[in-house]
């Protein structure tokens, strides 16, 4: 009996080590306008940027408790209710982990995304996005993942 109290106790204690929770998410997107003087239609108006910015608060993993992420997707030519690789001539990746030790910056990206409306003030996107982060010296190896339908809303001047 005592040897299983230790086994539990010993399962319980590994599984908080890997134990993360998201404490807040943030979605914005905005478009990169036209040159001044230019007319253009909303496809040549520059790049759908999408933002997905994170607060993680972690316990007993990495470097240190809490983390803000941040994952970038710029959108080149994508159509509605079409699957998309990430990364691809179509999706430009960028991934960011700052925590109070080293920053942490991706450098393998694999999933994918599907654009299911754009309106003026509002994107909705379906992600399925798995990140791999490390920081410059390479002595911490991350996953994040960045899965589910998210609604981002259009920047303001104040972001």
């Amino acid at each position: 009996m005592r040897t299983i109290c230790l086994a539990i106790s010993l399962t319980a204690l590994a599984s908080a080590c890997s134990y993360s929770h998201i404490a807040s998410t943030s979605a914005t997107f905005n478009r990169v306008a036209p040159a001044l003087g230019s007319e253009a239609t909303p496809a040549q108006a520059g790049p759908l940027v999408l933002r997905v910015r994170r607060h993680l608060d972690e316990v007993l993993r990495g470097p240190d408790p809490e983390e803000d992420q941040l994952l970038v997707l710029e959108l080149h030519d994508v159509h509605l209710n079409q699957r998309v690789a990430i990364p691809s001539e179509s999706v430009t990746p960028r991934f960011t982990a700052t925590r109070f030790g080293p920053r942490s910056t991706g450098n393998s990206f694999r999933g994918f995304l599907i654009l299911r409306k754009v309106g003026a003030e509002q994107v909705v996107a379906y992600l399925h996005v798995d990140v791999t982060a490390s920081t410059a010296s390479g002595s911490y190896v991350q996953t994040a993942k960045f899965h589910g339908e998210y609604k981002f809303l259009r920047e303001t001047d104040d972001e």
